[in-house]
């Protein structure tokens, strides 16, 4: 009897310590089980995410670029430059004439074709052309030309027709930092092109936003 009972006791130790170890198995590949799939999941998740990050954040970057549709319509665009006026169009020893300056405006994510960005003065002397724009370099109003001079209307800031300051009609001192900010241009075919470009104001020194 006793022999019996201690054969029974052996046999319920070997069963205890052959399921232990299987137990801790199991546990152990549900344990890595889960955390494939909580990996898994999370690069599937993210592999989207960062793609929309880097589609989103791609046009901050890039240069802007105008569409082949509208690309195919400029035809002898001067690259860099934006068509003013034309040489037949301005009066030669004349006062300086004023015209918009119209061209495809990008911010980033949308374009937009022929928007008004800007005013420049066109003088013409024979066969030399002078452009200013038309923004007074002292706060951005926008400057004005009675035929002798130009006059900007918001706080007396006067310049002569070649651009430089001169004293104001007032009295008043010219609180413009600098003279008129002189355009580079070039004339292609009859055609006056502007390298069109506009400045921070309330500096002395002549710097290009960017």
């Amino acid at each position: 009897m006793a022999a019996s009972q201690q054969k029974n006791s052996k046999s319920k130790d070997d069963q205890d310590s052959v399921s232990m170890p299987d137990a801790y198995t199991d546990d152990r590949r549900n344990f890595v089980a889960k955390m494939a799939s909580v990996v898994i999941g999370a690069t599937v998740g993210l592999v989207p995410f960062i793609a929309g990050v880097i589609s989103f954040l791609n046009p901050l970057s890039s240069k802007n670029r105008t569409p082949e549709f509208y690309a195919g319509k400029s035809g002898d665009a001067v690259e860099g430059y934006v068509r003013v006026t034309t040489l037949d169009a301005l009066s030669d020893g004349g006062a300086p004439q004023r015209f918009p300056v119209i061209d495809d405006k990008f911010d980033a994510w949308n374009f937009t074709p022929d928007q008004a960005i800007g005013a420049v003065y066109v003088r013409r002397q024979g066969e030399t052309v002078t452009v200013f724009n038309a923004t007074c370099p002292h706060a951005g109003c926008s400057v004005q030309c009675d035929g002798t001079k130009f006059v900007c209307p918001c706080h007396n800031s006067a310049f002569n027709l070649d651009g430089t300051k001169t004293d104001s009609s007032s009295g008043r001192p010219n609180p413009s930092p600098r003279s008129m900010d002189e355009l580079e241009t070039r004339i292609e075919d009859g055609q006056v092109w502007v390298d069109f470009k506009s400045f921070y104001t309330g500096r002395h020194e002549k710097v290009a936003k960017a």
